[in-house]
């Protein structure tokens, strides 16, 4: 049975993470958590899904839950 594997990037570069929430105020947009959809906490990283083209920003809470390290196919 083949499984299409699909690839996923992890910002969690600040610099990178901050370009990313400028270009998002850029268009009058704010970037919140997508997980917990509070605005309060400061977004620690964003993952990226290009074959749904889709982009998950998480806050340093919800982001700490992510199991680092950990490779998943």
């Amino acid at each position: 049975m083949n499984i299409p594997l699909v690839e996923i990037e992890l910002i969690e570069d600040a610099l990178k993470v901050a370009a990313l929430a400028a270009a998002v105020r850029s268009r009058g947009e704010t970037l919140i958590c997508q997980r917990c959809l509070n605005e309060d906490e400061i977004i620690a990283g964003v993952l990226v899904i290009d074959a749904m083209d889709e982009q998950w920003a998480l806050c340093g809470p919800c982001w700490r839950e992510i199991p680092q390290g950990a490779h998943i196919v």
